[in-house]
């Protein structure tokens, strides 16, 4: 019989990850930072931010002279260019560098004041036992940081390659599968989540925050009884774009608590539509990348917080439409037509 660790939490009181921008740590010479161009003096070497491959890391500095004359008044330092989205929501003059500096802002100010008490229990199966702290650390955080409604019962994560040691955690310690409750019952799947539970096979990863974001937009939305099928035709149900893109935004971005990286886009620009992908059925991949670009545009424009609010808002019963323009202040047309013509900016 396999073994496994069961870690409870009735109430979570993991405290959250202090998260700290790039620029607050020290450069040090292929250790990461966030943003291109970046510079920091360190012990008389000015290091600058380049991109490696994928990553972002600091090169290996290069050395600045001292003043010759230590009595002579120091150079005016010169003022960073103002960010437009500190001033103007949902501009349309901005650089990626731009909108991800003012959503890692925004995210990690939230965060910070977070401090959920959502009960849950993480059922760790032994082939991931080894890095039983780090993903205690993480998946306690996630769920501190996530607003679940008050008194929502506990909900499970699981982490296993077996589907059958998956499904029987989930119906032994969710909440939600309990007799009566049969409209609860779907048959657990490796690497997604439903009401009350969420799970991975990859062990610490970005996955993790992810699909305990589904977990949480489930909470919100009150889809315990509701049919959840995407239909296009049904202004009640949020386009795909919002929930897988918005669990790959919030995946990303928290994830840096474990690897101090954010991603850049995986998009290559085309004259893509995001109302186009309010299903799978042109793309199975768009709807979670391009979905991840809006995001990150509309937390940098109205913050992470009022974000939020959009999943709430249908949880009360408005149709998407109406809880996007409640929440962003810009009806749902107006942000795709804003997003359309700007996309290649975020790329």
């Amino acid at each position: 019989m396999k073994k496994a660790i069961q870690i409870t939490f009735l109430v979570s009181t993991i405290t959250l990850f202090s998260y700290q921008a790039n620029s607050a740590t020290q450069a040090k010479p292929g250790s990461k930072c966030t943003k291109v161009a970046s510079t920091q003096l360190v012990s008389g070497k000015k290091f600058t931010c380049i991109k490696s491959g994928t990553k972002l890391i600091w090169n290996k500095g290069v050395a600045v002279a001292a003043s010759s004359s230590p009595g002579a008044p120091a150079a005016p330092a010169s003022q960073a260019k103002p960010n437009p989205f500190d001033s103007t929501p949902f501009p349309d003059e901005f650089t990626r560098d731009q909108m991800v500096e003012a959503t890692l802002v925004s995210f990690d100010n939230y965060v910070k004041q977070s401090n959920s008490k959502q009960p849950f229990k993480l059922i760790i199966d032994k082939d991931f036992q080894h890095k039983t702290k780090e993903i205690t650390k993480l998946v306690g955080n996630v769920y501190a940081s996530l607003p679940f409604p008050s008194d929502y019962p506990t909900v499970v994560f699981v982490v296993t390659r077996d589907r059958q040691f998956l499904e029987k955690s989930v119906m032994e310690y969710s909440d939600f599968y309990k007799p009566g409750q049969s409209q609860m019952v779907v048959k657990p799947c490796l690497n997604c989540s439903w009401v009350g539970w969420a799970s991975t096979d990859l062990g610490l990863s970005n996955v993790i925050p992810h699909e305990i974001f589904h977990t949480w937009q489930k909470s919100v939305y009150k889809w315990e009884s509701r049919n959840i099928n995407a239909d296009p035709s049904n202004s009640l149900i949020p386009p795909v774009w919002l929930d897988e893109g918005g669990a790959e935004f919030f995946g990303n971005i928290f994830y840096r608590s474990v690897e101090d990286y954010y991603p850049g886009s995986l998009v290559k620009f085309k004259p893509y539509r995001l109302q186009d992908y309010r299903t799978r059925e042109i793309s199975g991949e768009l709807p979670y990348s391009l979905g991840r670009l809006a995001s990150e545009y509309i937390v940098a424009s109205q913050g992470y917080e009022k974000f939020l609010s959009i999943y709430s808002n249908v949880g009360q019963g408005q149709d998407f439409p109406t809880a996007f323009e409640s929440a962003m202040g810009i009806s749902l047309e107006k942000f795709y037509e804003k997003f359309n013509s700007n996309l290649k900016k975020m790329l």
